[in-house]
């Protein structure tokens, strides 16, 4: 990743107590660089370990293509200072990755702006997406890219932020302990969002119990006189919540939380129903993006709100000069609703898209579900899957379950009713002894497909040929 940012090596020294030991303090970089593939002329390259890779092997061709300097927590192999010139810093640090993070706090303390931090088991980044439509309307607003939001991705992102910036959004991301932890203080936010709490990356985390643990740490570490804001209707998040002293707000359906949804009405096409704040109604007529979705708005909202902004200049903004954010996709070919909602899956992620194809309406006679692994489940993967299946069968009329959990999904689907499935072992497999375009061609009534997964299996994959086999 290539970020722009114009420092100087006495505040990288400085920030990280590294230690020059080539060049100069007074040499300057046009930006920040850990890949010598993109990395551009007068840009520093920072060279980071990861499982396949070790950046230090590479400390020679990022000169060659022109860097001003290097950061290193260790000599690579034949590596000679005397080769270096003199014009370019050489800066060692005791842990590279640890060193970016310490730079991007030093770099979060020049800036002038409102950090706002999202963290949580599903929902991070449609929160980081409409809380940045909302809020790029009143404040210069940043956010990171994609989904970069690990020990890599936030500090590169909190670099990025320009010093004219007066908000800056941050998704913050797990899958070990201590991770949210070390982020939150990196970032040092002053709003901080809990989206939700379910089972997700239990090989690190353990149990639900240490998802809660680890997500909450976000909050321990928001500024003494900021907000926090949580999800009311998930009672382990809301009685966590009440501990901190910070300004709290919550949202939910529960008309109970400070920003709820009420009078709900679900159809197809359309969310209809009223927002309610303190005394104040608001009612709201949007595209259908899942309840699900909705809960993510709230949050966005109670963000707006921590703000200072108001509501009756928002709402009516929304789906229109506000666009909407949504990960899934909806494609319609023929009698068929495809939902592509490949992008990851986790227990909450999947029991909300089940819930989606559910609420679709009756013109949809047959719904299939196309499910691949939820990854990094622990020691109770076997039960989550299983626990799926079973919500599976009460949704689905067919169903298709591919991975190393396909027999767990397959088993909890049978216990519940006696419904047709059919499991393969990878991906790989499934599209080569299951004929999508026979299945297609068999359903004449109107079909809704739901295909849904780990990114790990490359789920798209299926999405793609079922939309090959039906141009």
């Amino acid at each position: 990743m290539n970020i722009k940012i114009k420092i100087s090596t006495e505040n990288i020294v400085k920030a990280t107590s590294g230690i020059l030991i080539g060049g100069d303090m007074g040499i300057h970089f046009k930006g920040i660089s850990t890949d010598t593939r993109i990395i551009k002329p007068g840009y520093l390259f920072w060279a980071l370990k990861g499982e396949k890779f070790d950046g230090h092997d590479f400390y020679k061709e990022a000169i060659e293509k022109g860097a001003k300097g290097i950061v290193i927590s260790r000599f690579p192999r034949e590596f000679k200072m005397e080769e270096i010139p003199k014009t370019i810093s050489v800066i060692l640090v005791k842990d590279t990755l640890r060193a970016l993070g310490d730079l991007a706090n030093f770099w979060r303390r020049k800036l002038n702006c409102i950090i706002v931090a999202i963290t949580g088991s599903c929902g991070k980044t449609t929160t980081k997406e409409m809380s940045y439509n909302i809020l790029s309307r009143f404040f210069k607003t940043a956010k990171n890219q994609a989904n970069y939001n690990n020990l890599i991705g936030v500090p590169l992102s909190l670099l990025s932020i320009g010093e004219n910036a007066e908000v800056g959004i941050l998704e913050l991301g797990t899958n070990q302990k201590g991770e949210i932890e070390r982020l939150s203080q990196i970032v040092e936010p002053q709003i901080s969002v809990i989206t939700s709490v379910y089972p997700s990356h239990l090989d690190g985390l353990d149990s639900l119990e240490g998802v809660l643990e680890e997500k909450i740490t976000l909050f321990k570490n928001t500024h003494r006189n900021g907000t926090i804001i949580y999800n009311f209707d998930q009672q382990i998040l809301r009685e966590k919540a009440q501990k901190f002293s910070q300004n709290k707000i919550s949202f939910g359906l529960n008309p109970e939380a400070d920003l709820s949804f009420q009078n709900l009405v679900l159809s197809e096409e359309k969310i209809k129903g009223e927002i309610k704040f303190k005394n104040n109604s608001y009612l709201l007529e949007i595209e259908n993006i899942g309840k699900h979705n909705l809960l993510n708005l709230l949050a966005s909202l109670c963000v707006a709100i921590s703000l200072k902004l108001e509501l009756k200049n928002i709402i009516p903004l929304i789906g229109n000069e506000i666009p909407l954010f949504k990960r899934f996709k909806v494609f319609e070919k023929k009698n068929f609703l495809i939902i592509d909602d490949t992008y990851n899956a986790n227990p909450g992620s999947t029991k909300a898209a089940l819930e989606f194809i559910k609420g679709l309406s009756k013109n949809w006679e047959r719904k299939v579900v196309i499910l691949g692994d939820m990854k990094e489940l622990g020691k109770d993967s076997k039960m989550l899957h299983e626990e799926i299946g079973k919500l599976v069968a009460e949704v689905a009329d067919f169903a298709i379950f591919t991975g190393e959990m396909a027999k767990s999904y397959e088993k909890g689907f049978r216990s519940e009713k006696n419904k047709e499935c059919k499991t393969f072992d990878s991906v790989d497999e499934l599209l080569k002894n299951f004929s999508l375009k026979e299945f297609l061609e068999k359903e004449k009534r109107n079909t809704a497909i739901l295909i849904k997964g780990s990114r790990a299996l490359r789920m798209e994959r299926i999405v793609e040929k079922l939309i090959e086999e039906l141009s």
